[in-house]
C-alpha cells in the first residue's frame, strides 16, 4: 500500500514565517499612534466546535473571518485572530475634523455586521453545516503603542484595545458596545438613533464608578454591570462584641456593613464564640457559624440584621462568667461573642 507523503512544505512555510516574526521582534521600535479599536467575538462558538468536527471549525472560520475583512473593514489598518473572534485595527489622522467620519463609518459597519452575521457564510458552498448566529462586538478610541519592523506592523498593546475587549464582553447576547468620552459627538446624528445610553463598571478600568456607554439594539446590561465591581468574594465590615448576656436577651441585632451590598450579593454576619472545657476552662480554640441576614439602609449607613436563633442555639451551654485567680485575686470574666458583618458573592448568582 502505497503511504501518503507529508505536506512538508506547508509545514516549512509555518515554520519559516514563525522564526520570521521572531527575527523582526529583535529590530523593532515602538510607535505611538491613535486608533479605532474593534473586537468582534463569535457567540455561542465553544458549542459551535464541541458538536462539530475541527476542520469544519477551520473552514467556517476561514470563511468568516476573509468575509469580515473583505466586505465589511477592507480599510482595517491591522487585524489578527484572537481564537473565536478578531481585532481590527483603525489608525486615525492627525486631522481632527476626519474622526467623526471614521467614527461613525466603522461604528456603521459593525452594526450592519452583527444585523447579518448569521448568514456570514451562506454563499460559501463548503459551509454546509450549522454555524454560529450571532456576534458580539467591543469599540473603542484612544493612544496605542504601534510594534513596528522594517516590513510593517507587528502588534498593537494600550488601554484603548483592553477597553474594546472589556465591552466586547458587556455586549450579551449580541450588538455593539461603543465607548469614547465624546461618543454622542463623534458619530453622526442618523447613526445615533441607532444607539442608546448606558453606563457600566469595567474590571481593571473603571472599577467603582460606571462609565458612559452607547449600545446597540440587542444588548442587554444588567443591574450587576452598573455596579462597583467587588474586590472580593467576602468583604467585610468592622468587628462587634457582644456578651452573652446581651446574646441571650435579644431576638434580632443589626449590624453595619461596610458597603451597600449590589444586586449578585448577599448579606450575613460571621459568629465567633469560645470553647470551654468539662472543668468551665476557656479552650484555646473557637467555633464559629455563619448567619445569612436582611438588608437594611439607614441613615447612619448600611446595615444587616440577624435573627439571633441559631447564635443562641450554639451558645446555650456556655457561661455567661468564668472566674480565676490572678496573683491571689479572684478575677471574674465575662463571655464575649464577636459577630463580624461581610457582603458576599452570592453562589446561585456565581456564573
Amino acid at each position: 500500500m502505497k503511504e501518503l507523503s507529508r505536506p512538508t512544505g506547508l509545514v516549512e512555510n509555518n515554520r519559516q514565517l514563525h522564526e520570521r516574526f521572531r527575527e523582526l521582534l529583535g529590530s523593532a521600535r515602538a510607535e505611538s499612534c491613535q486608533v479605532v479599536s474593534t473586537f468582534l467575538d463569535i457567540r455561542g462558538f465553544s458549542t459551535f466546535t464541541a458538536h462539530g468536527e475541527s476542520f469544519d471549525t477551520a473552514l467556517y472560520l476561514r470563511s468568516a473571518f476573509s468575509t469580515v475583512l473583505s466586505v465589511h473593514f477592507p480599510d482595517a489598518a491591522f487585524f489578527k485572530p484572537t481564537g473565536d473572534g478578531l481585532l481590527v485595527i483603525h489608525e486615525l489622522p492627525g486631522d481632527a475634523q476626519q474622526v467623526p467620519q471614521i467614527v461613525s463609518s466603522i461604528l456603521s459597519r459593525c452594526v450592519s455586521l452583527v444585523s447579518t452575521f448569521g448568514q456570514i457564510t451562506a454563499n460559501d458552498y463548503m459551509i454546509n453545516f450549522p454555524v454560529p448566529q450571532q456576534l458580539g462586538v467591543g469599540v473603542a478610541r484612544g493612544s496605542v503603542t504601534r510594534l513596528m519592523s522594517d516590513v510593517g506592523v507587528l502588534d498593537h498593546t494600550g488601554r484603548c484595545l483592553n477597553l474594546a475587549a472589556r465591552l466586547m464582553d458587556k455586549e450579551r447576547p449580541s450588538g455593539v458596545v461603543f465607548s469614547d468620552q465624546h461618543a454622542r459627538e463623534l458619530i453622526d446624528p442618523q447613526l445615533a438613533t441607532l444607539f442608546t445610553h448606558d453606563r457600566v463598571c469595567i474590571r481593571g478600568i473603571s472599577e467603582q464608578k460606571p462609565m458612559p456607554i452607547l449600545i446597540s439594539k440587542g444588548v442587554e446590561i444588567t443591574r450587576s454591570d452598573r455596579e462597583p465591581i467587588p474586590e472580593a468574594d467576602h468583604v467585610w465590615g468592622d468587628e462587634c462584641t457582644l456578651s452573652l448576656d446581651e446574646v441571650r436577651n435579644s431576638s434580632s441585632y443589626a449590624f453595619y456593613l461596610p458597603r451597600p451590598p449590589r444586586s449578585d450579593e448577599r448579606v450575613g454576619v460571621h459568629v465567633q464564640y469560645p470553647l470551654f472545657g468539662k472543668d468551665g476552662r476557656p479552650k484555646q480554640t473557637v467555633s464559629w457559624l455563619s448567619v445569612r441576614g436582611a438588608f437594611l439602609e439607614r441613615p447612619a449607613g448600611p446595615m444587616v440584621r440577624i435573627d439571633l436563633k441559631r447564635v443562641k442555639e450554639h451558645v446555650k451551654n456556655l457561661p455567661e462568667t468564668t472566674t480565676g485567680k490572678v496573683l491571689g485575686f479572684t478575677h471574674t470574666k465575662t463571655t464575649y461573642v464577636t459577630f463580624t458583618p461581610y457582603c458576599e458573592l452570592d453562589a446561585l448568582d456565581t456564573p
